[in-house]
């Protein structure tokens, strides 16, 4: 008997000895020891940092920074005159959520910034529209409905992309903007861009827009969701039940809340994850929101760099690593941005806080 215990304890000594090198040399993850729960606006205010550190002198952002151990992170150059969207988009959320002037003041002017680099600009800003109609509808300023209005004609004009994301995004601005403006134009030209982006599922290059599952006759592309994004839209502004029959089917069959690591990059993560909100809110039914709290809390967990010293991955400034698997470890204002808005959809709820060190 003695014999058989001692080998049982030899035996366990070896398997853990096996789990902690497997754990440090990288080809195995335990579940962390929860620290805490945070409020998704705590975590959300959390990310402030990181855009304030991102904004230049001359009012446009940083598009990301290059993080490589935990001594710092380094803006790595790009510019895009995009990037203060979704600063906008970040500071409107959280102003409609809390109340706070100080985040409508923000936005004011990351707005009137993104504005002036608009003007000369225009096709640089044509896929901001959605970020600056929620700026709209939160000021009522009249500057920022000529500006959606202007930049929505001309992106009528502009019809020579063929890209999931890009034709996905213009269906949901399109979609938008019929809402705010009552035109029929925009709500045929959404469901023509819709049309474009689902078409160019199969059509986009498979390093762009890979298959990351099938089952069956589905096949999930990386990037579908935005163009589920567009189509929840339309079925939202022109209460369209066939369209959100097909989003309902889309995710139904997409299961996102188990392959959502397959997804990999925040910016097909994040898509998923509004259209899975709003699937819910026109529904009312909880498996969508459970859902979109699943793939939040992955975000939370994997890709947030915490202030919390005992989870912190890199300098602590609150963004969120846009793929943590690559390698470039890279922090971007539009995924921290778009992460901010997302947990201010959901403001009453907590999310665990692991120490994954």
């Amino acid at each position: 008997m003695k014999n058989i215990v001692s080998l049982a304890i030899v035996l366990v000594g070896f398997a853990a000895a096996a789990v902690i090198y497997l754990l440090y040399s990288g080809m195995l993850t335990l579940p962390g020891e929860e620290i805490k729960k945070m409020n998704s606006l705590e975590i959300a205010k959390s990310s402030l940092k990181f855009l304030d550190d991102m904004k230049r002198s001359d009012g446009r952002y940083a598009y990301s920074a290059n993080c490589q151990d935990n001594s710092g992170c380094t803006k790595t150059g790009e510019v895009y005159t995009q990037s203060g969207a979704w600063a906008v988009l970040a500071y409107s959320s959280l102003y409609k959520a809390t109340g706070n002037q100080q985040y409508l003041q923000k936005m004011e002017s990351d707005a009137d910034d993104l504005i002036d680099a608009c003007d000369g600009n225009e096709e640089e800003c044509m896929w901001i529209l959605a970020q600056m109609i929620k700026a709209y509808q939160t000021s009522q300023n009249a500057d920022y409905l000529a500006f959606v209005k202007n930049l929505g004609d001309r992106l009528l004009a502009h019809d020579d992309e063929k890209d999931v994301m890009l034709s996905g995004i213009e269906a949901r601005e399109f979609a938008l903007l019929y809402e705010l403006t009552g035109e029929q134009k925009y709500l045929n030209a959404a469901k023509a861009r819709l049309e474009k982006s689902k078409a160019a599922w199969k059509e986009t290059p498979e390093d762009n827009n890979l298959v990351v599952y099938s089952n069956g006759q589905f096949n999930l592309y990386r990037f579908a969701c935005w163009t589920e994004l567009g189509e929840v839209e339309i079925a939202r502004v022109a209460n369209d039940n066939q369209a959100l029959a097909n989003v309902i089917n889309f995710v139904s069959s997409a299961k996102l809340d188990q392959n959502y690591r397959n997804l990999e990059i925040l910016t097909a993560i994040h898509p998923c994850t509004e259209t899975l909100l709003s699937l819910y809110k026109q529904t009312a039914d909880e498996q969508y929101y459970d859902q979109a709290k699943t793939l939040m809390q992955y975000v939370v967990t994997y890709r947030w760099d915490s202030p919390l010293l005992i989870s912190t991955k890199y300098n602590g400034d609150g963004a969120y690593l846009f793929d943590l698997y690559t390698g470039d470890n890279l922090k971007t204002v539009t995924d921290s941005g778009y992460m901010i808005y997302l947990l201010s959809q959901m403001p009453n709820d907590q999310f665990q806080i692991l120490n994954w060190r």
